[in-house]
């Protein structure tokens, strides 16, 4: 994918509810935007980054996966998958949530993501 699709996709994508809110998570969090990654996978990185979470080492090694996939679509897909209660739900209760609180819930969906997927070779034990 040639550069500049690349971003204008990461661009339309920013315009996506889920990562309007994770980007208001960022802002109040004082935490600035990097234009390169969707502000969703910016917020779980910054809640590993600060340790507000006990991630297991192949949660932290699958969102460094997922933020450097060059598809971010497919990458978003991916975790949104199979949400408990649906989109909707999840983006009422992020914004709710102070930003450590939403980087949690974030990192948590994607523990459950890594524990439902029939092709993780790390399941649930």
């Amino acid at each position: 994918m040639p550069e500049d699709i690349f971003q204008q996709e990461l661009n339309r994508l920013r315009l996506e509810p889920l990562n309007q809110v994770a980007a208001l998570k960022l802002k109040q969090a004082g935490i600035a935007d990097h234009p390169a990654v969707l502000p969703v996978f910016r917020l779980m990185e910054w809640g590993l980054a600060t340790g507000s979470t006990l991630a297991q080492v192949r949660t932290a090694r699958e969102l460094l996966r997922l933020r450097h996939q060059r598809d971010q679509r497919s990458a978003l897909d991916y975790l949104l998958a199979n949400i408990p209660g649906g989109l909707p739900d999840l983006h009422r209760r992020l914004l709710r949530l102070p930003p450590r609180s939403a980087a949690q819930t974030l990192l948590d969906l994607l523990d459950l993501r890594l524990k439902a997927d029939p092709k993780n070779p790390y399941p649930a034990g």
